[in-house]
């Protein structure tokens, strides 16, 4: 009782005091959440009966929360959703925040779990438990419960694939993150390991952050972030720090690497270079080595400009800082991070100058000798709120010059050919911390946290809602994406990797249809799955055919197809653009965009973030696309799209959350300005889950 009390305290604190900000909050939420392990049936006895002594104060403790959050949310101009947070029927007010073992029976499939006052036209939703857990991707990577941000640490060793992710198992919420961990044999089938990195040590008892892997003479080695100090500093004091297996290949009989332990000499970079500071201090890169040392990139902030520190070591234990690898300054001179913009203390959100976090640095075939520089950012009022970014540049040469004064800006910058190159999106949809790994036959890939866009979402959900509560998780990975060069467009391209084929079940439609203004719309004619629709690889050829008395030398066109959840809501993924007919004989496509329309796909769907669009533009070539050359693949899996164009040279990664108990349908449409028609080849295929109890 004297901790409820304690919260209590700090709760109102932080009601007083909106000045504290989100760092208050967000703890706040963190040091209550575990009063909502009340509602785990399958905790220990002496745990429930400690818990029982705190329900009568809970939900007064969880209202307050629930207020400070919302004051919080309208200082900063946020819309403000209201929930149910608990369900009267269940005695004892035991909140629907996650379940790490089954849920309670009163909590029957049909059982209204929640009601929630939309921002998007004040219309109420309702969601049962059965409605809420249908939203759970099924072969992406997710956590069975908790939450789940960046992927970090990913490699492979042998004939196995690691991959580990930040992860907080005791609610749905961001909280003190362990390391998450699971493993593959074929890139498409997982199995779920016990955590791999927990906060139990001096230096990293408030987190273990991200970072990432390096497999070094056959021995893996985990660089991470430790955090520590939050009660004393009022911020998460972050150093570097390392872990291998235990014992170290080959001599490990374990090939799932399940036991890790830390280094003796962590934190084994705790030094900041000077304009840096311990609040913005993280996400170690993969190693690379030259002239005998080894070389990693820490991001954050330095003189308040987003920043990737470079850092050097001979024995991967002794660490010094040698300069800048990059920043805002000399990777993305738009972001104009200019003195008069730095004030009186850095910013981590700030339009002008943020910080850098998840640092990536590689290169891939065919880049020539040129590097790949990526950065994750948060900016307060920016839609989306965090976003990842690249640049192509030149290989820095010798690292060892990176703090001579000519590279102030960082020894890299986003110069290639010749060029200056500008900051290009990743993904047009709701990731983050992207991340980056080689395997033994040279691809390189990338994985992308997709957050939750719910409706209440605020951020990236952190604080999470009555709807995510009630889900009990949050959180899922990209499909491994190999990451490759187009030199015809200078961009790099996004694809999945061929190995998600394996979970292809069975051909559910292959075929073709003519659209045109007579029959705009068809549906592809196949029986229901076992997935009711919702588990789809969908690959989608079109061939434009303009009219052959059509008079204009331009004209607007959009195709693509409709994912159908009942028969009041729907979400479209198309492609739209611009047909031109040069010398007014051949036509091509010369403007080309990629989108999902989330506006009339309802349920828990926030329909007005980012306008209820997601998307942008798919670069063409100088000479344009070939009315044949379109392609549309989409990755379905309940409430995650995957949508790649052309080959993955657009991509958008959206979330849809329809409240529906009918299984969903697929159709393909097309318009045009001018008449004419399209010519569309589908194939669909049911997808089965990733899941294995083991490999």
């Amino acid at each position: 009782m004297i901790y409820l009390r304690h919260n209590v305290t700090l709760l109102s604190r932080c009601a007083d005091d909106l000045g504290a900000g989100w760092s208050c909050y967000s703890a706040l939420v963190k040091k209550v959440s575990f009063l909502t392990q009340c509602s785990h049936v399958a905790l220990p006895v002496e745990l429930q009966d400690v818990c029982t002594l705190f329900l009568g104060q809970l939900q007064a403790v969880m209202t307050l929360l629930s207020t400070v959050r919302r004051l919080f949310m309208l200082s900063l101009g946020l819309p403000v959703i209201t929930a149910s947070l608990f369900n009267a029927d269940v005695p004892g007010i035991k909140p629907l925040a996650v379940s790490r073992g089954p849920m309670p029976a009163q909590l029957g499939g049909g059982r209204l779990l929640a009601e929630l006052s939309a921002a998007d036209g004040g219309a109420n939703i309702t969601f049962t438990l059965d409605q809420a857990t249908a939203q759970h991707p099924q072969f992406h990577i997710t956590p069975q419960s908790g939450w789940m941000n960046d992927p970090n640490g990913m490699f492979q060793l042998g004939a196995l694939y690691h991959v580990f992710f930040q992860y907080n198992p005791d609610a749905a919420i961001w909280g003190i993150p362990s390391w998450g961990h699971v493993v593959s044999s074929d890139l498409a089938h997982w199995q779920r390991l016990p955590s791999a990195l927990v906060p139990d040590m001096t230096h990293d008892n408030n987190g273990v952050f991200s970072g990432s892997a390096t497999v070094v003479n056959g021995t893996p080695i985990l660089l991470y972030t430790g955090v520590d100090n939050f009660t004393e500093y009022g911020y998460y004091y972050q150093t570097q720090a390392m872990a291998t297996p235990s014992p170290s290949p080959p001599s490990n009989p374990d090939p799932l690497l399940t036991h890790w332990t830390k280094s003796a000499q962590n934190p084994i970079i705790s030094n900041t270079p000077l304009g840096g500071n311990h609040s913005q201090f993280r996400d170690p890169t993969t190693t690379w080595q030259q002239d005998g040392s080894y070389y990693t990139a820490v991001g954050g902030q330095l003189d308040c400009s987003g920043s990737a520190m470079l850092y050097s070591s001979s024995d991967y234990t002794t660490w010094e800082y040698v300069g800048l690898l990059a920043s805002q300054t000399g990777s993305d001179p738009s972001s104009e991070c200019l003195p008069a913009d730095k004030g009186d203390s850095c910013d981590q959100f700030g339009a002008a100058c943020r910080s850098w976090e998840c640092p990536d640095f590689f290169t891939v075939p065919n880049l020539n000798g040129g590097y790949v520089l990526k950065w994750s950012d948060q900016v307060l009022g920016r839609t989306p709120y965090g976003a990842d970014w690249y640049v192509l540049g030149n290989s820095p040469g010798s690292y060892a010059v990176a703090n001579d004064s000519d590279h102030a800006d960082g020894l890299f910058t986003s110069t290639y050919m010749e060029a200056a190159y500008t900051p290009r999106l990743l993904d047009y949809g709701s990731i983050y911390a992207s991340k980056s790994f080689e395997l033994d036959d040279g691809r390189q890939l990338m994985m992308n946290w997709v957050f939750e866009t719910s409706v209440g979402c605020s951020g990236q959900c952190s604080a999470g809602t009555a709807f995510t509560n009630a889900s009990g998780w949050q959180g899922v990975q990209t499909i491994p994406r190999v990451v490759t060069y187009d030199a015809e467009l200078n961009e790099l391209v996004f694809y999945p990797v061929v190995e998600v084929e394996q979970l292809r079940r069975e051909l559910l439609y292959q075929g073709s249809v003519t659209l045109n203004q007579t029959t705009p719309m068809v549906t592809a004619p196949f029986s229901n799955t076992s997935n009711d629709g919702r588990q789809l690889d969908i690959i989608l050829n079109i061939t434009l055919i303009p009219s052959t008395s059509a008079s204009g030398i331009n004209s607007t066109f959009e195709a693509g197809l409709m994912l159908t959840h009942d028969s009041t809501t729907s979400t479209r993924v198309l492609l739209n653009g611009t047909m031109t007919r040069a010398n007014n004989t051949t036509w091509t496509v010369s403007s080309l965009g990629v989108f999902v329309n989330r506006t009339l796909s309802g349920g828990a769907t926030n329909t007005t973030y980012q306008g209820g669009f997601e998307g942008g533009a798919v670069s063409v070539p100088s000479g344009d696309l070939a009315l044949d050359d379109l392609q549309l693949r989409v990755l379905v899996d309940h409430s995650l799209l995957e949508v790649f164009a052309n080959q993955g040279r657009g991509r958008i990664a959206s979330r849809v959350y329809p409240v529906s108990n009918d299984s969903w349908t697929v159709s393909m449409f097309a318009t045009m300005q001018l008449a004419g028609s399209g010519d569309f080849s589908a194939a669909i295929h049911a997808m089965d889950s990733c899941w294995v109890d083991s490999l």
